[in-house]
């Protein structure tokens, strides 16, 4: 029989889905992106672990695509 593989914070199955590893916990990509995401300091909306950032004079945005 196979150990579990939940997510350290929903505790829902991996098995089968994406998932990233925080120190030696894993977590799915909705909770990996709530509990780390960085915010946007133009926006204020939360960065995802997908997106490009860019850093310039000490904040943090989104890189522009294009």
């Amino acid at each position: 029989m196979s150990e579990p593989f939940d997510c350290h914070h929903c505790k829902e199955s991996l098995y089968g889905r994406k998932y990233i590893l925080s120190g030696e916990q894993p977590h799915c990509i909705p909770c990996y992106d709530t509990i780390f995401a960085n915010t946007c300091d133009e926006c204020k909306e939360p960065i995802g672990h997908e997106a490009r950032v860019r850093h310039s004079l000490g904040l943090r945005g989104r890189a522009e695509l294009g």
